[in-house]
């Protein structure tokens, strides 16, 4: 067990780290990603520049930090409701949610470091282990939804949602860049249908035991 004074400043080092992910994030929020540099970010924190590169060595690498804690943030506040999602209507409803929820401080930053850097090879796929829970989350979402059918053993949940998780991001994305948010409320309203419309038949295909007729084993 340390000291007294070693705990103190472990503390205010963590205190530090905090203040300046914040001031990356809000600066990426108000400046956009190209806009947050270390002058920008420490201007808009209030300390000095030397800190970020102390705390994380570069740039890139506290916004890799940033987006990841930005990330955790919006996982948080959403694992409960995906891990009590049973259906697939049920799932649409979390999108629903999710995407409602882009106002959040965090949802912009992370759209923009996302986006920025989604070319870049040495970053994507870092970016990619960051989002990777959300993958995770779906695909447990997923197997409750089709438990009790052969979907389950048929479907390929795992790449199915990698595949949701991608078309989520894609849309947040792109209603980002539009800011109109009319078309992607009438998809999501599609989807919501579609999903309704589905489960009266996963639930006969559970009373029957199986999958439709002619479905080939995966």
């Amino acid at each position: 067990m340390g000291t007294m004074g070693e705990r103190k400043s472990s503390r205010s080092g963590i205190q530090t780290r905090d203040r300046i992910i914040d001031a990356a994030l809000e600066t990426v929020r108000t400046e956009g990603l190209v806009g947050a540099s270390v002058r920008a970010i420490a201007r808009t924190g209030g300390f000095n520049q030397a800190l970020v590169f102390y705390h994380f060595g570069s740039v890139e690498d506290l916004l890799l930090v940033a987006l990841e804690r930005a990330n955790e943030r919006r996982i948080s506040h959403f694992r409960e409701q995906l891990e009590n999602v049973q259906s697939l209507s049920d799932l649409v409803d979390v999108a629903i949610m999710l995407h409602g929820s882009e106002g959040q401080c965090d949802h912009p930053a992370l759209a923009a470091i996302v986006a920025g850097w989604s070319s870049n090879g040495d970053v994507g796929p870092r970016i990619v282990e960051i989002l990777r829970p959300w993958d995770d989350l779906v695909a447990g979402a997923l197997r409750r939804s089709l438990t009790g059918t052969s979907f389950a053993d048929v479907v390929p949940v795992d790449d199915l949602a990698h595949a949701v998780s991608a078309l989520f991001l894609g849309i947040e994305l792109l209603t980002q860049l539009d800011g109109d948010v009319t078309r992607t409320n009438s998809l999501f309203a599609s989807l919501a249908g579609a999903a309704g419309a589905a489960e009266p038949m996963l639930a006969t295909f559970a009373a029957m035991g199986g999958a439709p007729r002619g479905t080939m084993p995966g």
